[in-house]
């Protein structure tokens, strides 16, 4: 195996993990949300955690599927480039400057993101007491995977 197909494999794999973590977030959000509404109504009393457990997922939701956009290399695009009868040439120089825009965009957010998770520990959230910096580590911890993935498998968008 070259060190390409190795490299590939790794970007392959990430995109596989950020994948199965999505699915078991949608399904705990699911099911939180089906929980809460059935408590709401049927027995008259909402759970403590009802808005900031759900809100904590989907945020790390949010940010997981960006990991596999990214290393899919679907989140920015919309096709359009594709559609334009331009030289492969200029399609490769394109494709390079926006690896590069997306490669500096997930940097400044993974250090940016550290630094906002690391003034917000401290606070604690009203109903169940967790650091709020839970709901900014999904930017570094996931922005730094999605960098990873895209340097991974070259720097194609």
């Amino acid at each position: 195996m070259t060190l390409s197909c190795a490299t590939r494999g790794a970007a392959g794999w990430i995109d596989r993990a950020a994948r199965w973590v999505g699915a078991g977030l949608v399904a705990a959000f699911a099911l939180m949300v089906v929980y809460v509404v059935a408590s709401r109504y049927l027995f008259s009393s909402t759970p403590r955690w009802a808005e900031e457990l759900p809100r904590l997922l989907l945020v790390w939701l949010t940010f997981t599927g960006a990991v596999s956009g990214f290393v899919r290399g679907s989140h920015f695009r919309a096709g359009l480039l594709d559609l334009l009868s331009l030289p492969p040439l200029l399609r490769r120089v394109l494709s390079v400057l926006a690896g590069l825009a997306s490669g500096v965009f997930l940097a400044v957010f993974v250090v940016t993101g550290a630094r906002l998770t690391g003034l917000t520990w401290s606070h604690t959230t009203t109903a169940l007491s967790l650091p709020v910096g839970l709901f900014y580590l999904s930017l570094p911890v996931c922005c730094g995977l999605a960098l990873l993935g895209l340097i991974l498998k070259g720097g194609r968008v």
